[in-house]
């Protein structure tokens, strides 16, 4: 059974380890960085659970941008053996929500150019390519830009505490 519930801060190790093994050097957060992600004032973190055993996480950064609030995706890592069984889909969904509830009106994220599996994955989700941002990662590989208007989504999901 997976639920769903706000980041807490024993979990830090963890999704730490997480992201480590979710990444590559040098595209991974280092501890700090993560620290700072998940506990920022101005970011949603929420953990997906199987059965108790932390299935994944994902965070998102929200800042007003002319006028307008928006939703930054700044990672989503999920176990390697509970991919492709939903449980991304459903914490993606759940982020979405929060940030749409949260007043973001458009959700923006970044994703490495050779990360195929990713990009589909947001297109299946229906974000669209913005852009291309040179060096973006580790100062040698391009990332996409892409993003998702939210206002035509209708909310589904509230973590649990």
């Amino acid at each position: 059974m997976l639920d769903i519930r706000l980041a807490e801060r024993e979990d830090l190790d963890t999704l730490f380890a997480l992201d480590q093994a979710c990444f590559r050097p040098g595209i991974a957060y280092s501890k700090a960085e993560l620290k700072y992600f998940l506990f920022n004032p101005a970011s949603i973190s929420l953990v997906i659970e199987d059965d108790g055993q932390i299935a994944g996480f994902a965070i998102a950064e929200l800042a007003p941008d002319r006028g307008h609030r928006i939703g930054h995706v700044v990672t989503i890592d999920v176990v390697a053996e509970q991919r492709r069984r939903g449980v991304g889909r459903t914490l993606m969904d759940a982020l979405l929500d929060a940030c749409q509830r949260a007043g973001a009106e458009r959700m923006r994220l970044e994703v490495a150019i050779d990360n195929n599996g990713a990009i589909a994955f947001y297109k299946l989700l229906g974000f669209e390519e913005t852009g291309r941002i040179r060096g973006f990662y580790m100062g040698r590989l391009d990332a996409l830009r892409m993003e998702l208007d939210l206002p035509s989504r209708h909310t589904r999901f509230a973590p649990s505490r």
